[in-house]
Formats: structure tokens, C-alpha cells, sequence
């Protein structure tokens, strides 16, 4: 008995199943799909929120009648800071990066000269200053610099009529990034019984300016007034020396914060107001009428040539 065949005439294979519809085949990509998005969806859903970090509150830093706010993350520095002279009872120092080697010294220290800076500190202010602010009060910044140790160190001052309120941002040289900037991250200083002033080459100057010349001022008048009453050419020659000896003393106080043209005049004019005293003193002593006028008149022409000068300090 011969074995039954197909109608194809070929033996049929056992991979030859049959044909799926194509919508079926579309149907369960979609369902596959709808499964995987319901999955991510579900692990967003359960998924832990981070927790925010919290921003440490500003710290406040007190400097007598100056108060300033810094970071909350800087870390305060006890003891001396490498690189940094002692700047006084109104100063603080900070880690600005914890861990890492540089600080942030701020201090509210006297000045008395054209860089604005405190006397331990002149020597960080090399460069010629730039226009800043500090904490918000109009400033000088100067330039990073090298200093011992390895360090670099950045100054930077406002001058107020209590000081200069001083950031000094100082790191070794591999760290600097961590101190570099400083100055910028301090702010809303507060001042008590204290002003702002407009950082000036002439400041210094012209804050010692008033007090010097009110002092000469007082002595210039009770000394000339016993001059006028000397009936004796010694009386009148010790009393001219005296004159100028004042007006010399003056000019010392004034000479080592003179800054700008105008402030060197100021200096000239009150040395030669002294070398017209000496000569009237001269003139006194040896008895001599015409050189003691002319010596008088030379004083005078000095005296109109200060008023002169100090008016147009600026």
C-alpha cells in the first residue's frame, strides 16, 4: 500500500507552521510596549527624591563699629595666619574651604597713607589698585602677589573714617583656587558712628591735612601775636625761630602722605614758609630793617599761597 501525499506533491515540514495575522503580531508589540512604559513609570513613581543640601546662614562678622557678613561655610581660624602680620584685636580669620590651606583675614586696622592699606599690610599693595567694592563699600583692590612662604596673597581695602575695613585672601600657590576671590564673597557691611569714604590717592592726605594745619593755625596765631609785641630784636629772632620750627613740623607730618601734585605743593609751600621765618629771625637778630620786610613779605606771600594750595586738593 503506497503512503498518502499532499496535493502539493511535497512532504510537508515540521518549520512550515502557519501564518500569523499581522494584527496580532502589531497587538502584542503594543501590549510589550505599554508594559515596559508602566514599568519605568512605577520605578519613577517609588523612586527616592535627593535631599536638598542646606546653605549654611551667612555669618556675621564683627569689627568693632564695622560689621560684615561672610559665608556660612567658611570656617573660623584660630591663632596666626601664615604670611599675615598682626592686624589687631579687629580682625578674623577663615578657612574659606575647609581642608584646604587658604584664608581669608578680615580686619578693620587704621591707614594713613596713599595705598589705603594698614602699615603691616602696604607691602601686598604693589600694584597700582583697581575700582572694587567690599561688602559692599566702595573699595581698592590690588593685585595678586608672591609672598614667603610660597603663598600668594590678595589685598583688598575700603576706607572708612573708623579704618579701612581689609580682606586679605592669602593660600599656597597650589591651593590658591580656595582663597583666590575671597574679598567678593563677603557683603552688607553695617557701620555705627562710622562713614564710607571714597578711596582717593589724596585721602590720607587730606584727613591729616585739617587736623595739621588747625594745629599750626592755633600756634601760627599766639606766636605771631607776641611777635608783634616784641620790643627786642633777640624776642623777635626767638619768636620768628619758633614760627619756623612750627610751620616745618607741619610740613613732616604732611610729606610722607603727599600723593599727587597738589600735595606736594602743600609741602613746598609750608617748608618755604619756614625758610621765610628763618630768615626774618636772621634779620631780627643781626638788626637788619630792609631784609627783616622783605622776610615779612615773603611770609606773606607764603601764607596767600597755602590758602591757594590746600583749596585745590582734591
Amino acid at each position: 500500500m503506497s503512503a498518502p501525499t499532499h496535493p502539493t506533491g511535497r512532504a510537508r515540514s515540521v518549520t512550515d507552521w502557519p501564518s500569523l495575522p499581522g494584527t496580532f503580531v502589531a497587538g502584542a508589540v503594543l501590549l510589550v510596549a505599554i508594559a515596559a512604559l508602566a514599568g519605568w513609570a512605577g520605578r519613577t513613581a517609588t523612586a527616592p527624591t535627593p535631599a536638598a543640601v542646606a546653605t549654611p546662614p551667612a555669618r556675621e562678622v564683627a569689627l568693632g563699629p564695622v560689621s560684615l557678613s561672610a559665608p556660612g561655610a567658611w570656617e573660623p581660624v584660630r591663632g596666626r595666619v601664615a604670611g599675615v602680620p598682626d592686624l589687631g584685636a579687629r580682625a578674623a580669620a577663615f578657612a574659606p574651604v575647609p581642608g584646604l590651606g587658604g584664608r581669608a583675614v578680615v580686619a578693620l586696622a587704621p591707614f594713613d597713607d596713599a595705598t589705603l592699606a594698614p602699615a603691616p599690610l602696604r607691602a601686598l599693595a604693589g600694584s597700582a589698585p583697581a575700582r572694587a567694592t567690599l561688602a559692599g563699600l566702595p573699595a581698592w583692590s590690588y593685585g595678586e602677589q608672591a609672598v614667603a612662604g610660597g603663598r600668594i596673597a590678595q589685598l583688598t581695602v575700603a576706607p572708612t573714617t573708623a579704618g579701612a575695613v581689609t580682606a586679605v585672601c592669602i593660600a599656597p600657590a597650589a591651593s590658591w583656587s580656595g582663597a583666590a576671590g575671597c574679598a567678593d564673597e563677603l557683603a552688607a557691611a553695617s557701620l555705627r558712628g562710622a562713614s564710607p569714604l571714597v578711596p582717593s590717592a589724596t585721602l590720607a592726605f587730606r584727613r591729616h591735612l585739617v587736623p595739621v594745619l588747625d594745629r599750626l593755625g592755633a600756634r601760627r596765631a599766639e606766636l605771631r601775636g607776641r611777635l608783634r609785641a616784641a620790643r627786642t630784636h633777640r624776642g623777635q629772632a626767638r619768636l620768628a625761630k619758633r614760627l619756623a620750627r612750627a610751620n616745618g613740623r607741619a610740613a613732616a607730618a604732611l610729606a610722607p602722605r603727599t600723593a599727587s601734585r597738589g600735595t606736594r605743593n602743600v609741602v613746598r609751600i609750608l617748608r618755604g614758609t619756614k625758610s621765610a621765618y628763618g630768615r626774618l629771625a636772621l634779620a631780627a637778630r643781626r638788626g637788619w630793617p630792609v631784609r627783616y620786610k622783605r622776610a615779612r613779605a615773603a611770609v606773606r606771600r607764603h601764607d596767600r599761597a597755602l590758602a591757594r594750595a590746600v583749596a585745590r586738593v582734591r
